[in-house]
């Protein structure tokens, strides 16, 4: 090679460099940018919220809302997990009619109540947060209404359908609101709009 075919390929090369410390640089800038951006659009990340009452206790924003248990109960959680299974002289029927009225009450009634007790403890709650709230109360129906079934027949010797589905929903709906005002009482800033 002679020494202009050098000084030519070197000055290539010299562009070739340049060209591609702009693009890294170009590059750099657009994943600034993308940054920014994706953390104005979610500022916070939530990972665990714990609340402890006597009758409510929420683990995490995707967890659940246990209701009507005392801190003595929480102690036992394992026996109320998601995976239990139920007793096989448990009537199917029944345990879906009370999971569908309870639900639909939850989500009729629900809000309503939630705001009404939010401005009565003036501690407002977005409708994001009311919405987990209700989704929470919602996964633990089975579980409540398992308990509550076998309180009636066991301890108030309720025999038929109708009464026992009666116990078991005014026994529920009553836990749900009693938790929703000991949460509004103690710690209903969490879920304020901000």
């Amino acid at each position: 090679m002679n020494p202009n075919e050098w000084m030519n390929y070197v000055y290539d090369l010299h562009q070739h460099i340049r060209s591609q410390d702009q693009k890294i640089k170009d590059l750099e800038s657009r994943l600034q940018q993308m940054e920014q951006t994706s953390q104005k659009k979610n500022p916070t990340t939530i990972e665990k919220i714990e609340y402890n009452f006597d009758q409510l206790k929420i683990e995490r924003l995707d967890g659940t809302l246990h209701i009507g248990l005392s801190p003595s109960d929480l102690a036992k959680m394992d026996e109320f997990g998601v995976n239990q299974t139920n007793p096989p002289d448990e009537k199917v029927p029944l345990n879906q009619t009370l999971q569908t009225d309870l639900r639909n009450h939850i989500y009729q009634e629900g809000p309503k109540i939630i705001q009404h007790l939010a401005e009565q403890y003036q501690h407002p709650v977005n409708e994001n947060f009311q919405h987990v709230m209700l989704q929470d109360i919602e996964k633990q129906l089975p579980q409540r209404i398992h308990v509550h079934e076998q309180e009636a027949r066991n301890n108030h010797n309720l025999a038929t359908e109708d009464q026992i589905m009666n116990y078991v929903k005014d026994q529920i709906k009553h836990e749900i609101h009693q938790s929703l005002i000991t949460y509004m009482q103690g710690n209903g800033k969490e879920g304020k709009d901000q």
